[in-house]
């Protein structure tokens, strides 16, 4: 009998950690995708202390934990930090293609100037859009203070939605590329960042047409084609005899948010006729 009982208490206890642990990845899912990536690293850090070998099935492909700390540290600007976590993903799953696109992408973009102590962060230029704060005003504190991030495809959007307009996207471009000057890679480096997105990117796309022609799930994954689209943009840009660096890295970055973006359509899509399908 006590054995019974402590079978059925470590099962709940068990039950109730897996279930807390998916609650905390969920909120730090919602908050990157809101543009709060330093808010969105501390779930993920938790949950990647607590359980290093977590694995994240929710939102295909299957992805480690580590991929998404990397991913709110790339979008924060903390590229050393990303470089770290992206690695350890790597070695819990091998075949992580989004960890490897990231890593690429951290290795193309070299080691970045650290910005000033009081720089502007994602998270509060996107707080100030939402609480009414006019784009100008947002450009001119970022200019006096400087900023802690760069702008990419999916951190543009998340200030579009928050607020932000073409003059104040043009600013915070321009910020960025002056912060990327200080910190350029070398040759060798940019090369190597080539491949290894070039690499992700090829297998992204093997998973999705995999996916598309041989799962019940597929069906709901990019009916239109545009997502295998951008890939092969950004494998073409990536294998390029003569690349252009801000080209590879605007596709495939392009590449990562959208995906991110579709599994949650897809899944959005089954449920939706799932629904529609019940007497």
């Amino acid at each position: 009998m006590k054995i019974r009982h402590w079978l059925l208490l470590t099962s709940c206890l068990a039950f109730a950690a897996c279930a807390g642990t998916g609650s905390s990845f969920l909120a730090g899912r919602q908050a990157l995708l809101r543009g709060e990536p330093d808010n969105a690293a501390n779930y993920f850090n938790a949950i990647a202390q607590t359980d290093p070998s977590y694995v994240v099935t929710s939102a295909p492909p299957r992805k480690s934990i580590w991929t998404y700390l990397g991913r709110a540290y790339y979008n924060a600007g903390r590229y050393a930090e990303a470089k770290v976590a992206l690695d350890k993903a790597l070695t819990y799953v091998k075949d992580d293609d989004v960890a490897r696109l990231y890593r690429g992408l951290t290795v193309l973009r070299g080691d970045t100037a650290a910005p000033p102590a009081n720089a502007m962060t994602l998270q509060e230029v996107s707080y100030a859009l939402r609480e009414g704060v006019a784009p100008r005003r947002v450009g001119t504190i970022s200019r006096e203070r400087g900023i802690a991030f760069d702008l990419n495809a999916e951190t543009e959007n998340q200030l579009r939605t928050a607020g932000a307009d073409s003059t104040l996207l043009d600013e915070l471009k321009q910020f960025r590329a002056e912060r990327a000057k200080q910190g350029k890679a070398s040759d060798k480096q940019r090369m190597e960042g080539a491949k290894e997105i070039a690499a992700a990117l090829t297998g992204l796309r093997d998973w999705l047409d995999y996916t598309i022609a041989h799962t019940t799930q597929g069906r709901y994954w990019d009916p239109s084609g545009e997502i295998r689209t951008e890939i092969s943009r950004a494998l073409r840009s990536a294998q390029a005899s003569q690349p252009n660096w801000e080209t590879i890295l605007s596709n495939a970055e392009l590449v990562g948010y959208n995906l991110e973006e579709e599994s949650d359509r897809a899944r959005r899509d089954e449920a939706e006729e799932g629904r529609r399908m019940r007497p």
